[in-house]
């Protein structure tokens, strides 16, 4: 029997070896042919099938793969054809034919080339007559293929480049090389100065009537504008796939921390009321009806501005105001969304309230915000931002300069951190005794910890705006309490133990333990660790 078990067990071990010999073989294989599990240059090749004919699974291609591997003796006319000095990303033609020509002139080509390069004696692609190597209906390869982000900082080391000139001699700027609207008239695009957007704008995913896809539109600008670059012998970004989609590779992008403001006449500081724009187109407007509507909003769109990655985060369809496509009562150019819904909306950040839902999720936020109950939309208190007194207003209309001045009234914030209670009314200390028997009693540092989440809000404009009352801060602990200097103490509202007849509140012990050691943790504090009991407990010797 022991013999028995012996020759087992070695049998096993043998198995063991040779399988990890295989995987070894396989994965030096695959990366001595350059190829691994996840790429991002996939291109799917999928044809309409060919009336009458079998529809063959699509095909994986590695775009890099063969742009490396004609490096040097080719370039990318070796594929694609030209229309005024510009590529068509199109394998082999200008625009797509009959499914079966098309599926011709891929496999003529393709086979072709294999052959050829294999008569040079290199190593190529499947020849004639395997299908299966192409047309394989489990591909073996994943795509990691990423979207790359044109943000505020790619965006300017573009605009800041000498290598791309401007569109016409008489522009200051290179804008026009890049941005266009369709002339229907004339039925051309054309660049027309202050009227800049996002290409994503007319560019939708799929292809329209009116305008190319993104993804098609992209190709053609950028590669094309980077080829001619290179031609040039001038600096330029990628060409091929991974250089954009590769996520390894955007995490080697050059940052610009501080990018100089975006030049687009807008506004510094606005004062936010639809109604107040029918009034302006008004003559004769009557003041006593603004009692109907609410206080307008004074809006820093400077400061937003640095703290968005880019216009689209706010103005998503258009760079128009909000308020012509989201009115009071709804509109179809705004997919009938109300203005209210659309700035209040907590569930999207293309909203007010929405963006700064997502901000109390910040490290140096989520700590108090992260307890405290989430506030229904019927509980928020509209006049922290709906702030501007009506009698600042008239008469009316108001001019750009003195609604200007009135917004930056509003919104000045002259501390340089939240307010906060005189010293004296901060208890230093609080004794917290709740587990005495068996641990020493916990000195909480109350008012130290009080200063350095004000510290943490310093730089913060939104946070100092969002806490000048003087009793703000005290609610991220202190969560159900009236806002107080003094709140009730935290037993008044949990019990020693948990009971079902309070509403499903933690008991005493809970609460604490579960207000200290979640902050801990979503602030990351190291010292003491929310998993240290002795670092607040000392046991009692």
């Amino acid at each position: 029997m022991a013999g028995t078990t012996s020759f087992q067990q070695r049998a096993g071990i043998i198995l063991a070896v040779l399988i990890i010999v295989t995987l070894v073989c396989l994965v030096h294989f695959n990366s001595e042919a350059g190829i691994t599990p996840e790429r991002p240059d996939i291109v799917k090749i999928d044809l309409p099938a060919v009336p009458g004919g079998e529809q063959m699974p699509a095909v994986q291609f590695l775009h890099d793969r063969h742009t490396e591997a004609l490096k040097g003796e080719k370039d990318c006319s070796a594929c694609h054809q030209q229309t005024d000095n510009t590529y068509i990303f199109k394998f082999k033609r200008i625009k797509d034919s009959r499914p079966e020509t098309d599926m011709a002139i891929y496999h003529d080509n393709c086979i072709g080339c294999h052959q050829e390069t294999i008569r040079s004696g290199n190593v190529a692609g499947p020849a004639a007559g395997d299908c299966r190597s192409c047309h394989n209906r489990k591909p073996t390869m994943v795509s990691s293929w990423q979207p790359i982000r044109f943000d505020k900082s790619l965006h300017y080391r573009h605009e800041s480049s000498q290598s791309i000139k401007p569109d016409r001699m008489t522009e200051s700027t290179n804008c026009g090389a890049c941005h266009h609207k369709y002339d229907q008239k004339n039925e051309k695009t054309v660049y027309i100065k202050g009227e800049e957007e996002t290409c994503r704008y007319c560019h939708q995913p799929v292809k329209t009537k009116e305008a190319q896809s993104l993804k098609t539109a992209s190709h053609s600008a950028c590669i094309n504008c980077h080829q001619q670059m290179i031609g040039g012998s001038k600096k330029a970004g990628p060409v091929n796939c991974g250089g954009c989609h590769d996520p390894a590779e955007q995490k080697k992008i050059e940052i610009v921390k501080k990018v100089p403001r975006l030049k687009r006449n807008q506004p510094d500081l606005v004062l936010m009321a639809s109604w107040m724009a029918s009034w302006m187109a008004t003559s004769d407007p009557d003041v006593k009806s603004a009692k109907n509507h609410l206080n307008p909003v004074a809006f820093n769109h400077e400061a937003h501005e640095i703290k968005a990655s880019g216009c689209m985060s706010c103005h998503h369809e258009s760079l128009k105001q909000c308020s012509q496509c989201h009115t009071e009562t709804g509109d179809k150019k705004g997919d009938f969304i109300r203005l209210e819904t659309a700035m209040h909306d907590t569930k999207t950040q293309k909203s007010c309230m929405g963006c700064h839902r997502q901000a109390q999720t910040a490290q140096n936020c989520a700590g108090c915000h992260a307890s405290m109950p989430e506030k229904k939309f019927s509980e928020v208190t509209c006049n922290q931002c709906h702030a501007v007194d009506q009698a600042g207003i008239e008469p009316l209309p108001m001019s750009a300069e003195k609604k200007t001045a009135l917004a930056r009234e509003t919104l000045d914030v002259p501390s340089t951190q939240p307010a906060l209670p005189p010293d004296e009314q901060i208890p230093e200390n609080v004794i917290i005794k709740t587990m005495a028997n068996e641990y020493e009693a916990v000195t909480f540092p109350h008012r130290r910890i009080i200063r350095k989440l004000a510290a943490g809000m310093k730089d913060d404009r939104m946070a100092r705006f969002f806490h000048k009352e003087q009793t703000t801060m005290c609610m991220g602990c202190h969560h159900n309490s009236p806002a107080s200097a003094q709140p009730p103490r935290c037993a008044s509202c949990h019990g020693e133990a948990f009971k079902a007849s309070q509403d499903e509140r933690p008991g005493l012990k809970g609460a604490y333990h579960g207000q200290c050691i979640s902050c801990h943790q979503i602030m990351k504090i190291e010292k003491p660790k929310a998993t240290d009991c002795t670092g607040c407990h000392k046991k009692r010797t």
